[in-house]
């Protein structure tokens, strides 16, 4: 029998979202996703190589991976907590780090803890909002959450268009830092805290997903691993690639804030046709579109391409991100938060492998043609991954 509390009002409900948002912001939106824009910034004031920023950008992954083990074998509400404040705090140091050094070693740990405190943004935040609805006996929603990470996106977009090339590149970093100060409070005082009580609850709570076998979490692992590649490459790359395509740093940057734009309706739709047709058959639909819109980054013909693949890429990872953690949480109801992160440790081999090939490829090629058609095969391949993971549910 469930004992869930009384259904809180409306503004407890925004209060939480906004928590969500706000950590996603900080520790997705600046803390990883501030590398983006300022990659060719720092490129063209000629203190980043190609092959450099593959490397930090795998660093990125690197950091997010160790998180997301450690998540998943830690069960004391108390201490994931814990990670979850450092995790805060990290977001904050690792942005001003990139700006007081110029030591790449020192840029690689900046990058490390940066991945990890995205760990921290995207799966503690994520667990605790998730159970926190399922306490108060409301549908499990983690869309309006992800809101944020496009936020985050048009945010580190924009902030780099206002600041243009010419500035310097330390200073733009110094920036971001200043605005991760700013978000820090709301992410740690509103986003819920987590407690033995709304973990049983949430165990106990009735929904219609059988409970995971171990098939169905390897065969759609494999198939989220190839989800985190294509992301990983379209994500780090996608102001160079742009660039490159249009021949305008700021047509790039200014695709990218349209991107996050997408990112955001991205969330919200998924969260929306889930509703009508269920989580998997929406999850395949997107994973085809995410394939769609790398393949769009590889043709050059004018803006119109890249500028709706720019569109498609956005909103169709995020709904793969968000519905496919939502369904891993709520068929391992015992412990969703640890069942998102090995499903996150997948994703996660995807994330460091992508952006580490793709800077070997361009640095070897001088293009990214190849690593974004190999980014587009191993797509093609998890989308029959995920239709088999349906078969198996």
């Amino acid at each position: 029998m469930s004992h869930a509390a009384p259904a809180p009002s409306r503004l407890p409900i925004i209060k939480v979202y906004a928590g969500g948002i706000a950590t996603q912001l900080l520790t997705i939106g600046i803390a990883r996703f501030a590398y983006t824009p300022l990659l060719t910034v720092m490129q063209d004031q000629d203190v980043l190589s190609a092959k450099l920023s593959g490397w930090l950008g795998a660093l990125i992954y690197v950091g997010y991976l160790l998180g997301a083990m450690i998540l998943s074998v830690l069960r004391n509400p108390a201490i994931r907590l814990l990670l979850f404040r450092i995790g805060l705090v990290l977001a904050v140091l690792s942005t001003f780090a990139m700006g007081w050094t110029q030591n790449p070693w020192l840029w690689g740990f900046s990058r490390l803890a940066g991945g990890f405190a995205g760990a921290a943004g995207m799966l503690l935040a994520a667990e605790f909002i998730l159970i926190w609805l399922t306490r108060n006996d409301l549908r499990p929603d983690l869309g309006p959450h992800y809101v944020g990470l496009g936020i985050g996106i048009c945010l580190s977009g924009v902030v780099a268009l206002a600041l243009g090339n010419d500035m310097p590149w330390q200073d733009q970093w110094l920036v971001f830092g200043t605005l991760s100060v700013v978000l820090l409070p709301f992410a740690w005082g509103l986003t819920p805290s987590p407690d033995g009580a709304t973990r049983k609850a949430s165990a106990n709570s009735h929904h219609s997903y059988a409970p995971a076998t171990k098939l169905w979490f390897w065969v759609f692992g494999a198939g989220y691993l190839t989800a985190g590649w294509g992301y990983a490459v379209g994500a780090t790359f996608s102001v160079d690639i742009l660039t490159g395509l249009i021949g305008s740093n700021n047509a790039a940057v200014i695709i990218w804030i349209v991107l996050g734009l997408a990112t955001a309706a991205g969330a919200i739709f998924g969260s929306v046709a889930a509703r009508a047709f269920g989580i998997q058959r929406v999850l395949v639909v997107c994973m085809a579109g995410q394939t769609l819109s790398l393949a769009g980054y590889a043709l050059s013909f004018g803006t119109i391409i890249p500028f709706i693949a720019a569109v498609l890429f956005g909103a169709c990872f995020m709904a793969v991100v968000s519905l496919s953690l939502m369904l891993t949480g709520l068929k391992t109801p015992q412990n969703p938060g640890a069942g998102m992160a090995r499903m996150t440790l997948l994703y996660g081999m995807g994330q460091i492998i992508g952006p580490a090939t793709t800077g070997w490829l361009v640095a070897a090629h001088g293009t990214y043609l190849i690593a974004l058609a190999a980014a587009v095969a191993l797509m093609i391949l998890g989308t029959g991954l995920t239709l088999w993971a349906n078969k198996i549910e």
